[in-house]
């Protein structure tokens, strides 16, 4: 119960800061609207270019796109938010306070990432609205449980990586490959923006050793033709792989950066 009141104390901590930039707020949900509709024009003109590639998705390039970025959007959060929230905390002080309430390394890391997962629900959200009512997008084949599973499997693993990253913040301040790696290569070799296909065999390679790549494939194919376990039982094999070898190592990790913060006394730094 005392957990529980404490990760609802730091939800309502970050709602009310983000309450304060309200027109940060607005400004997201326009951007997230303009971002669909430059992806929507590139489509008009040069989605005929991809239909091949396409076809094993049964999906034209918009469709495809607003899957993966509504899709990547959300379980990038996890990627994101642990190393961006430790940063915050640093750079505000606050980060030894923090870590002084009597939680345990997941509850704490469950009550620094909560605010953020809600956001990206809300952001979600504007992503369905617009794409129904603006673009009008349906996804009539779509088989919802196989997609909600990709969907927790996905989001456990870009968890993980994201709390690996903070671990670089805890330790580093400055400088996280991670981050640098999540941030500039997954959805460009993931297929988020278009099919990991296209891409020359070297490309491909490294493509294939990317959890993205695979969260990608198997949300698509579900979303778009109704794909159910048996079509996917390759790419949520790898995903469960992910999970069972990056969750238990990156709270493992989390737990040493922190004991090696305090010891060396740098918690306070930034």
């Amino acid at each position: 119960m005392n957990s529980a009141r404490i990760i609802l104390a730091f939800i309502r901590k970050d709602f009310l800061a983000e309450k304060s930039y309200r027109l940060s707020f607005a400004l997201g949900a326009l951007a997230t609207i303009g971002n669909l509709a430059v992806f929507y024009f590139i489509g008009r003109l040069f989605g005929a270019g991809l239909a091949p590639h396409l076809a094993p998705f049964g999906t034209d390039y918009f469709g495809y796109v607003f899957a993966a970025m509504a899709f990547f959007g959300y379980i990038g959060t996890g990627a994101g938010s642990y190393a961006g929230r430790l940063r915050q905390e640093q750079t505000q002080g606050t980060l030894e306070a923090a870590l002084s309430t009597p939680l345990g390394i997941i509850p704490m890391l469950a009550a620094m990432s909560a605010w953020n997962f809600l956001f990206a629900t809300f952001e979600l959200a504007v992503y369905a609205l617009a794409g129904i009512f603006i673009f009008d997008l349906r996804f009539p084949a779509a088989n919802w449980p196989a997609a909600a599973l990709v969907f927790f499997l996905s989001a456990a693993c870009f968890a993980a990586l994201g709390i690996i990253s903070a671990c670089f913040v805890m330790l580093f301040k400055r400088g996280n490959p991670v981050a640098w790696v999540l941030n500039n290569f997954e959805g460009l070799l993931g297929g988020v923006y278009f099919p990991a296909a296209v891409l020359p065999g070297w490309l491909a390679a490294v493509s294939g050793a990317l959890p993205v790549t695979y969260a990608v494939r198997a949300f698509q194919l579900a979303v778009h033709k109704g794909a159910g376990l048996t079509e996917l039982k390759g790419d949520l094999l790898v995903l469960a792989v992910f999970d069972l070898l990056l969750i238990p190592a990156s709270v493992w990790l989390f737990g040493l950066a922190v004991t090696r913060a305090r010891k060396a006394g740098t918690l306070g730094e930034y």
